[in-house]
């Protein structure tokens, strides 16, 4: 997995916790489902974001579904890199609450 996309999931991660706590603005929203989805297609192999943007509605549902079920996987095969991050996203959300 490259840095960016585990930056990318980082920041996911921060807009989960947050979601949690409160509830987001819209732009934050936004923000958090355009990073889950570009989460999602890059776990598809050989898809990016222009060529899902380019697909039919058929096989955006069929890359939405692959690229879920490759996330979960990912989640359940790396628990403790998961949790650390997770974590991370409460300390940074608590340390700007703060």
């Amino acid at each position: 997995m490259t840095p960016e996309a585990i930056a990318l999931i980082a920041a996911y991660f921060t807009c989960s916790e947050a979601a949690e706590l409160r509830v987001l603005e819209r732009t934050e929203a936004e923000a958090c489902a355009a990073a889950y989805m570009e989460i999602k297609v890059g776990f598809v192999p050989n898809v990016d974001m222009q060529a899902y943007q380019s697909m039919t509605p058929e096989e955006r549902a069929d890359v939405n579904r692959r690229g879920y079920a490759a996330y979960v996987a990912w989640r359940a095969a790396n628990p403790d890199l998961v949790s650390q991050m997770e974590a991370e996203a409460r300390q940074r959300l608590l340390q700007a609450d703060g």
